[in-house]
């Protein structure tokens, strides 16, 4: 007696290796789709009559077929795990499409690596800089809350203002993200926001790949990153062997918050939920403004390499004065910093007033908005930041001074 449990897993085993829809299957059979289904299902049997014709449009054999998946063939794909090949194949072939072009850019294709030729005739000593960047513990509540845009634009200015800080202007930036089987139009807006994020700061969008591990992640559940690269003249290089003191110190504006800074965010939204639908003042909700983008400053620092402007880059993380950030800090020097003239943002201000932490606590964790700070010479401090003004937001906040006061402190507030 036939099996039509087994039957039925073979005709759907086989019209899957075709690559066929129930519907494309019910159309060359002129059957309807659902009596496909219920062969399938085995709910029904189909006549014999019938079952030559589908072995003939599968190709296969009918004795494949009466016989059943556990006597003819034991197959396991990536369709059992989960994963619709097919969507995901034609999702990356779409994100090709969005790959910068450039001359230099001689092949980007999602799984293929990424070739490049660049003109290093008039460098003395080209040094190649890269690294890699995952958007830290934002992503979840991007992810959650629908930010997939402004996480991939966000990712993009971290890795980007990690080599400018050095000197070193980005050429291109590869992502990759690793997700559930999403929504083809999510991944599109992702890629995008990567794109639009490379092209403001004139960096190569070196593509998007897509690694669909449905039995991994749910649908909507995404890991991202990045890995930037650039090639600078060593002796253009900026350390900090050039800070001298009396530099000024400016600091740039920035609207979004730090991923360092965002696990004291989790804590109070657990203490006070009701503060992440709430709005901040009379346009904007805490959500929105939380997840703003961070700003990309290769624009604006490689405008002031050009005039020879830089002494020294501190790119700031959660707090303006983590001794980190101050890392190439010359050995006797430190950094006075001022906050009097730094307007606080609205949502930073929104945070304060919850009054779950203090005035210390606040400037340990959060960065009052200042996403760079630059060390100048004094005499070009105007000039300096007449450049600066024409990309960001930005405040003379202090000097370079010795630190006789502060040992080894390298960074305090005056």
């Amino acid at each position: 007696m036939l099996d039509r449990e087994k039957v039925g897993r073979a005709i759907a085993e086989q019209r899957r290796l075709k690559g066929m829809t129930q519907k494309q299957l019910a159309d060359i059979l002129n059957v309807s789709y659902q009596a496909v289904s219920r062969w399938e299902q085995g709910q029904s049997l189909p006549s014999v009559d019938m079952i030559y014709d589908i072995a003939q449009s599968l190709e296969t054999t009918v004795d494949y077929l009466l016989k059943g998946l556990s006597e003819e063939r034991k197959i396991i794909n990536y369709e059992d795990s989960g994963l619709d090949t097919r969507k995901l194949y034609m999702i990356k072939k779409r994100l090709d499409s969005i790959v910068t072009t450039d001359r230099r850019l001689l092949h980007a294709k999602y799984t293929d690596p990424a070739f490049f030729r660049f003109d290093t005739s008039e460098m003395d000593d080209p040094i190649w800089v890269s690294a890699s960047h995952v958007p830290g513990s934002k992503e979840r509540f991007a992810a959650e809350n629908g930010y997939d845009r402004e996480i991939c634009m966000d990712l993009v200015s971290n890795a980007a203002n990690n080599l400018i800080r050095f000197g070193v202007r980005p050429a291109f930036l590869q992502a990759n993200i690793v997700c559930g089987n999403n929504d083809s139009g999510q991944l599109l807006l992702m890629g995008e926001a990567f794109r639009e994020a490379c092209e403001c700061s004139k960096i190569m969008f070196a593509g998007l790949e897509v690694s669909g591990q449905a039995v991994n992640y749910h649908e909507g559940e995404y890991r991202i990153g990045a890995s930037v690269s650039g090639i600078v003249d060593r002796k253009k290089i900026i350390g900090g062997d050039r800070i001298a003191e009396g530099d000024i110190l400016i600091g740039l504006h920035t609207d979004g918050i730090s991923s360092v800074s965002y696990p004291f965010i989790k804590v109070i939204l657990d203490r006070r939920p009701d503060a992440a639908y709430a709005k901040i003042d009379e346009q904007n909700l805490f959500g929105d403004e939380l997840m703003k983008p961070n700003a990309c400053y290769v624009n604006v620092v490689s405008a002031l390499q050009e005039q020879d402007l830089v002494h020294g880059i501190f790119v700031i993380s959660n707090s303006l004065f983590n001794r980190k950030c101050y890392s190439v800090m010359p050995k006797g020097l430190g950094a006075g910093i001022g906050i009097s003239q730094v307007p606080v943002p609205s949502l930073l201000q929104y945070i304060y007033d919850l009054d779950l932490m203090d005035r210390e606590c606040f400037l340990k964790d959060f960065s009052l908005g200042i996403g760079m700070v630059l060390a100048v010479p004094e005499r070009e401090c105007d000039r300096a930041m007449e450049i600066i003004g024409k990309y960001h937001r930005c405040y003379r906040m202090g000097r370079i001074q010795k630190d006789d006061e502060h040992p080894d402190a390298r960074v305090w507030l005056e």
